[in-house]
């Protein structure tokens, strides 16, 4: 192991005890014993705790591991990502802010409970307990499988990927036990600051050791020009794609959901949003250059070798020059926060969603916000972590894969939300559960259908793409035909 390798497993050790610290404080300074208080910290966070959050949950293995990844395989074209920054906050403005009026007004505790309270229905809320329990176990298995790669590329391999993804699942599951969401949202406000730090210090050392953009650029045209053209028709519905099945899935996460229930006000969740649709653009960018900058350095490695581009990059940093030792351990340890702060969001988010919606999901509202059974959220807790790193242990596909897989799924939900919160419960023009569910039935078919003939795109749009835009128009058509309906009756 190198001298680099041992010092980041001595300041991640540091770093752990510190967070298993953060947990017990959490655990000391909670108002009651109620799953209100462990699942959403009694709905108690303000803006700057909501942003970092946010911000941190958000900067996952996917961003630091995949994308970069994503954007060494697939070239220079990925810079149309950016916008998916401000197309996710316009997902979160089509209903967050109604969401968090329901949300004070009736007491959620799990994205499901809205759905229950405005539609009434035990297929739809079934149908999307399974949906949530399926994305946020492919995130969790994701987080894991990336924390694996940070600490075996970056230690060349002496530190096991195995005894990581086991090591990654018990730490994050220790201080999830302590605190619940107060805990996550404490070490999230510290590793919220160590990414934005760390993307700082790694943009400057590949401007310093590699070169500035345009220098990167012209490297990438000498030794891989294939990367560098301009987007061809395809290129660009992929994008247009991804930007629409990102942009509306990502404010589905569950995890989501809840840091919308969560806030303190409504200005401190507007004020969050408005500064998340300007924050993320600079940091995209600088993931983007990570890339860039990898296929610079190492032009030819294969699909899956590309998930540990930024490993590569930081290790190169380390080797050119000594200034660049510090910062880069900074940096190497920034990564794995963003990785520990979007795995406690997924594990605390699964217990609720299992314990809340599958176990107990015949009591009323009411009376499971007022018991506290601790045993049972223990429980879950435990399997769940056992389950992601079992799985995580041996992975299948690249992290960009897992990414694409579960919005495909996940944003088959969007009109539940978008739509749902547009009208009051027993409004003559709200949308009707039989509408919702048949364009949910409808969206998930038509995925899956694409996905069993071998399409995972059709002329560059994602299966799931495909799927929710005929979601939505087999909502709006059903929804014209009963109002058309009612319009004749009433004549």
């Amino acid at each position: 192991m190198t001298d680099f390798g041992l010092d980041l497993v001595f300041a991640t050790v540091l770093y752990v005890a510190l967070l298993l610290v953060i947990g017990v404080g959490a655990r000391r300074v909670r108002i009651e014993r109620s799953v209100d208080d462990f699942y959403l910290a009694g709905r108690s966070f303000g803006f700057l705790v909501l942003f970092l959050t946010l911000f941190a949950t958000q900067y996952s293995g996917n961003s630091f591991s995949g994308f970069p990844g994503q954007v060494y395989r697939e070239g220079l074209a990925y810079v149309m990502s950016v916008p998916i920054t401000i197309a996710i906050v316009v997902g979160y403005l089509l209903f967050a802010p109604r969401l968090f009026a329901l949300s004070r007004r009736f007491g959620f505790l799990t994205p499901t409970d809205y759905l229950n309270m405005r539609f009434r229905s035990r297929a739809l809320s079934t149908l999307a307990s399974v949906i949530f329990v399926w994305t946020l176990g492919n995130f969790l298995v994701a987080q894991l499988m990336a924390l694996g790669q940070v600490f075996s590329g970056f230690t060349g391999g002496a530190v096991p990927y195995r005894l990581v993804v086991v090591t990654g699942a018990v730490v994050v599951l220790g201080y999830q036990l302590l605190g619940g969401m107060r805990a996550a949202a404490w070490t999230d406000v510290l590793q919220g600051a160590l990414i934005l730090v760390g993307l700082v210090l790694i943009a400057g050392l590949i401007w310093r050791e590699v070169g500035s953009p345009p220098q990167v650029v012209r490297t990438i045209q000498l030794l891989r020009p294939d990367l560098i053209t301009t987007p061809d028709l395809e290129t660009s519905l992929i994008w247009i794609s991804n930007l629409l099945l990102i942009g509306l899935g990502t404010p589905l996460y569950p995890q989501a959901i809840q840091w919308v229930y969560a806030a303190r006000r409504l200005r401190d969740l507007r004020r969050t949003l408005a500064v998340s649709a300007v924050i993320p653009i600079g940091t995209v960018t600088v993931v983007i250059f990570i890339g860039a900058a990898g296929i610079a350095l190492f032009p030819h490695l294969d699909r899956l070798a590309a998930d540990q581009v930024t490993f590569r990059v930081v290790s190169y940093l380390v080797e050119s020059s000594a200034f660049a030792y510090y910062p880069a351990l900074l940096v190497a340890l920034a990564v794995a926060a963003a990785i520990m702060s979007t795995a406690d969001s997924c594990l605390l988010s699964l217990t609720s969603i299992l314990t809340e919606d599958v176990l107990r999901a015949r009591r009323p509202l009411e009376v499971r916000r007022a018991e506290w059974p601790r045993g049972m959220i223990a429980t879950v807790m435990v399997l769940s972590a056992a389950v992601a790193a079992l799985v995580a242990m041996r992975p299948l596909t690249t992290l960009w894969g897992l990414l694409i897989v579960k919005f495909e799924v996940l944003v088959q939900l969007s009109p539940a939300f978008v739509l749902g919160t547009l009208h009051d419960r027993g409004d003559g023009d709200a949308f009707a559960v039989s509408e919702i569910l048949a364009g949910i039935a409808a969206g998930l078919s038509v995925t899956l259908v694409l996905y069993l003939s071998g399409y995972r795109s059709l002329y560059g749009l994602n299966a799931g793409t495909v799927g929710v835009a005929v979601n939505y128009t087999v909502v709006f058509l059903i929804r014209m035909r009963r109002l058309a309906r009612t319009t004749l009756t009433i004549t």
